[in-house]
């Protein structure tokens, strides 16, 4: 696109290593718009982007009174900023301090009681009953049928960043529950504001959650008007509780968009936003919904729908501009051919389940050949790789390659063995 919205100033973007976020520094890099870059580290993926003017390294986040003494230092040497969350962590101290970082940024950014009303599940779940979004069994253990799935209530502030353990039957209850409580710690900041959020969600394990989850993304405004667009997740690192490395766009189910308009109306969120549903047959069920700009960002701006731009616009409070890209959003027709992939990893877990067994040799080359199909035809938006800005990718595959020479039981354990 490359046309110029805005010379200076610019956005500051943290959070580096996230694909979303080199979504984002893209997304506005080729817009004319100036990114700054932070991360508590400067080999950060995103970092290494043409489109990173300047890369700097703030305070770690496990030490966020630091971290927002460093946001206000800076901002306030360089005024009108846009910052936005990139990740769960930042999305909640940027609510939790909003007030203090609105004086130096410009920020579209709603406050902790919406934030947590989204971002813990126990609170997600109770709001969509609200408005009659269904969610995945949940409650007791007694109540539900096994196999059941332990999940941390939220990732704010959880330094494994465990999606999950999956408990077969009664007899390993016990052992999963104090597996979790060792893997789940958070900040002690969290644990203040939150003191019951320690305690997993309980909820039924739907095998639909291994290759059916539909994801509805996009952006919602301060009107409460909502655009979107739908994909599937086909494939999942690890395989059965993970995060997506293979997506097939799908038509956007209207009366479940209007739902999720609902629920952000009546939670009071507005902005960037990733949801996802376990698809049963006509059911949709809501297991998880992200207030902020997330992995496979990217996919909608590669179809006609620039999230990050919109929040750009948004937290300048430009409601024309605004209006313009939602426009042009809404004229975006698809082809049918568009996918997401993040081919380095899909390769490498190709391999690495052939190797053990776990798939097929007719399974591994159905997947490589749905790759090629959609590239034919240059339907595929990758979660890194980009001709025009090609050093992020070699960055990611040296640190993928790198983790496994370094972890080689510990990656095959998570990405092979899945437990």
């Amino acid at each position: 696109m490359n046309r110029s919205v805005s010379g200076e100033p610019g956005v500051l973007l943290l959070g580096g290593d996230y694909y979303g976020t080199l979504a984002a520094a893209r997304c506005y890099g080729r817009n004319g718009i100036r990114v700054t870059m932070a991360d508590e580290s400067k080999r950060a993926r995103a970092g290494f982007s043409r489109y990173v003017a300047d890369r700097l390294v703030h305070p770690p986040l496990a030490e966020p009174t630091a971290v927002i003494d460093w946001l206000l230092r800076w901002g306030e040497e360089h005024p009108d900023t846009v910052l936005y969350p990139t990740n769960d962590h930042f999305a909640w101290l940027f609510a939790v301090e909003r007030d203090r970082l609105g004086g130096a940024f410009k920020m579209f950014n709603p406050g902790e009681k919406t934030i947590m009303a989204l971002l813990d599940k126990k609170r997600l779940y109770e709001a969509c009953g609200e408005v009659g979004l269904e969610v995945a069994p949940s409650g007791g253990a007694g109540e539900l049928r096994y196999p059941l799935l332990l999940k941390p209530r939220t990732q704010v502030s959880l330094a494994s960043g465990i999606k999950g353990l999956i408990v077969r039957d009664r007899e390993h209850l016990a052992s999963q529950l104090a597996r979790f409580r060792k893997l789940v710690v958070f900040s002690p900041a969290l644990l203040a504001r939150y003191p019951d959020i320690a305690e997993p969600m309980v909820q039924e394990y739907l095998a639909a959650g291994e290759s059916n989850i539909l994801s509805l993304s996009g952006y919602v405004g301060d009107d409460g008007q909502l655009l979107a667009r739908a994909s599937l997740k086909m494939l999942q690192r690890p395989r059965k509780v993970g995060i997506g490395l293979c997506f097939e766009g799908r038509a956007v189910e209207a009366r479940l968009t209007e739902q999720l308009a609902e629920l952000c109306r009546r939670t009071g969120y507005q902005g960037a936003f990733e949801s996802e549903f376990i698809v049963e047959g006509d059911r949709r069920l809501l297991i998880d919904f992200n207030p902020r700009f997330y992995s496979q960002m990217a996919f909608e701006v590669a179809r006609g729908l620039p999230i990050p731009l919109l929040v750009w616009h948004a937290a300048r409070g430009e409601r024309e501009h605004v209006a313009q890209e939602l426009a042009r959003a809404r004229a975006w027709a698809p082809s049918g051919d568009e996918i997401y992939c993040h081919k380095t990893m899909l390769d490498l877990v190709l391999t690495l389940q052939r190797i053990s067994r776990r798939m097929s040799r007719a399974e591994a080359s159905q997947w490589r050949g749905w790759h090629r199909r959609a590239a034919r035809v240059g339907a595929v938006t990758d979660a890194v790789r980009d001709p025009e800005d090609p050093l992020p990718a070699v960055v990611d595959t040296l640190r993928w390659v790198t983790d496994f020479a370094k972890h080689p039981r510990s990656f095959v354990t998570s990405y092979v063995l899945n437990r």
